[in-house]
């Protein structure tokens, strides 16, 4: 009887040795489920342009000859920009946001047809964002083409100077943006980007006229080169251009004046962006 009872506590002993290992485990089977890589990814960084805009503001027909009521050229403007994104890859949604903010500080204006003596410095400034989703990859992910839809502020003023007198012009747009963007990877250290968007309409104020219409098209190209995993380099361009129509009345004779403008910026993209 001694023996069966010493024999109970070594069994169960025996017992906890070879299930509480099997317990230790795996004590939660269901962790598997509960941590997951996260499906955000995300860049921050900055930027730098160097661009050049030329503008007309006239009329091709007014009383037979045409009219420039004002024109600049080749200024030049050095622009700061902040720029992120943000994607969720298990939907293939994105957002991104560009804020820039610089100054014009060369060129040439006229006014009436007048050439001005100086064209003084002004500030340009502007905001873009955009979201939308991918919409086909190519390649075996090599590629891959997205479409989107944004909206853009944009403002560059006129300031110029004839011998004592001081001439302003405010200019500003609100514009919607409806384009594609394709990105893709030549290898693991370089890549691309390019985005073209068309913009079906926009209001633009100068002074105290408001556009009838405005259209125009925006690119930007770019190519990167990754120095760590998450830290890059870019050098690349961009192009807008905006047309709007104006349309005025000959106070003398009540006869339509139809005035256009249009607004040309392009010049050089630099970049360095750190993704998380």
């Amino acid at each position: 009887m001694k023996r069966d009872f010493l024999s109970l506590p070594v069994g169960l002993c025996l017992l906890a040795c070879v299930t509480i290992p099997a317990v230790a485990a795996d004590p939660y089977p269901a962790s598997g489920q509960l941590y997951q890589t996260s499906a955000l990814r995300g860049s921050i960084g900055l930027r730098y342009w160097y661009s050049q805009s030329r503008s007309d503001l006239d009329n091709s027909s007014f009383l037979g000859s045409g009219f420039d009521l004002s024109s600049t050229d080749n200024v030049r403007s050095h622009t700061a920009e902040l720029v992120g994104t943000l994607e969720d890859t298990s939907e293939g949604a994105f957002m991104r946001a560009y804020v820039g903010l610089g100054r014009n500080v060369s060129g040439s204006a006229e006014l009436l047809g007048v050439e001005m003596d100086q064209k003084d410095q002004t500030t340009l400034s502007y905001v873009v964002v955009d979201g939308g989703w991918q919409i086909a990859q190519l390649a075996g992910n090599q590629a891959r083409l997205k479409g989107f839809v944004g909206y853009q502020y944009l403002s560059d003023d006129l300031s110029m100077r004839r011998n004592s007198r001081t001439y302003e012009q405010s200019r500003d747009w609100h514009a919607i943006r409806v384009g594609v963007s394709a990105e893709g990877d030549f290898n693991q250290r370089f890549g691309w980007t390019v985005d073209v968007a068309g913009v079906p309409w926009a209001h633009n104020k100068i002074q105290s006229w408001e556009s009838n219409w405005s259209y125009g098209v925006e690119a930007d190209a770019m190519l990167t080169a990754s120095l760590t995993p998450n830290w890059q380099l870019g050098v690349g361009g961009r192009y807008w251009w905006l047309k709007s129509n104006f349309d005025r009345r000959y106070i003398p004779t009540g006869e339509k004046v139809v005035f256009d403008q249009n607004y040309h910026r392009y010049g050089l993209l630099l970049e360095s962006s750190y993704k998380f």
